[in-house]
């Protein structure tokens, strides 16, 4: 089993790959990984608001972390995302995950509808009474409507299948408050743009859309900090940061596909992120390509 400390590490937020049919491309996911792992990623993230998750069918989620854990191969911890819009889909997808040998698995709170605080605590702990394997909570409140804090996260925190949270959210004082309160967690960035920030306030790891497109950057920030280098982690996270922009400017999420598959060795397109996300035009492609050789520029000095 998994401690928090396992998963306080750079983990990239792996995309989907899909073939010519749009069907999921379980060969490049294998690619993805191994290029990931030789490269520095310490672990992968499937199935989140980056790998397209809720636009995924069961058995497409199931497929994705089936192929993310062969080819880990208990090098890195895998941990599948299985949030859902019901308790019985999220339990089915967290079953799924615990069969294909998934490290953990993590959920956003149920979306749509207005649910209460007391609603929430109840669904992820149907889901922890129904699988053995350690949660960590997904903290995105603009997508999801319902921000966890130290107040409103205590009862999950307080349980020890609870392994942490991803901190997907700019509010870096609940993040220090929640580490205050239940120090034993752990607290993992979910912005790449805020990484030394958090890592500051207490989080230890990172869960990130590029993660896996300058792992190297995460690194040289992250060994920065711990030699005691705040102005060359900033400067560091400046980089970090320029790549995010121009992601954001494109379309972040299939921008972030499109570098990733031009950036994994052997890779190729991962092709389109799936409707409703709109295709990359040519223009969109084309700064891609320029953003592609800047990244190459960064790495390389990094």
């Amino acid at each position: 089993m998994v401690t928090a400390a396992d998963l306080g590490v750079l983990m990239a937020a792996v995309a989907t790959p899909y073939d010519a049919d749009d069907a999921v491309d379980t060969a490049a996911i294998s690619t993805l990984v191994d290029d990931y792992v030789s490269r520095g990623v310490e672990g992968i993230y499937c199935c989140g608001s980056s790998g397209e998750g809720l636009l995924l069918t069961a058995d497409e989620r199931t497929a994705v972390v089936e192929a993310a854990v062969g080819a880990a191969a208990g090098r890195i911890p895998v941990v599948a995302h299985v949030g859902a819009l019901s308790t019985r889909e999220a339990i089915d997808l967290a079953q799924r995950a615990h069969r294909g040998g998934a490290s953990a698995i993590s959920m956003i709170p149920p979306i749509y509808y207005s649910y209460g605080n007391a609603a929430v605590i109840d669904h992820y702990r149907a889901v922890l009474d129904a699988v053995d394997l350690p949660l960590i909570v997904y903290n995105i409140p603009q997508f999801t409507g319902t921000e966890f804090t130290v107040d409103s996260g205590a009862e999950l925190l307080g349980d020890p299948r609870v392994i942490g949270v991803k901190q997907t959210a700019h509010n870096m004082y609940a993040l220090e408050r929640m580490k205050a309160a239940f120090p034993d967690k752990a607290y993992i960035n979910g912005f790449d743009e805020v990484f030394v920030p958090a890592i500051a306030a207490g989080a230890r790891g990172t869960i990130g859309t590029t993660v896996g497109l300058q792992v190297e950057l995460f690194r040289a920030a992250r060994a920065l900090l711990d030699a005691g280098d705040l102005a060359g982690a900033q400067r560091v996270q400046g980089r970090i940061n320029h790549v995010i922009a121009e992601l954001v400017a494109v379309d972040v999420f299939p921008a972030a596909k499109y570098l990733s598959g031009r950036s994994a060795g052997g890779a190729g397109s991962l092709g389109d992120c799936r409707k409703p996300f709109r295709s990359l035009s040519a223009d969109d492609r084309r700064r891609l390509d320029v953003l592609g050789r800047t990244l190459d520029g960064f790495l390389a000095d990094a």
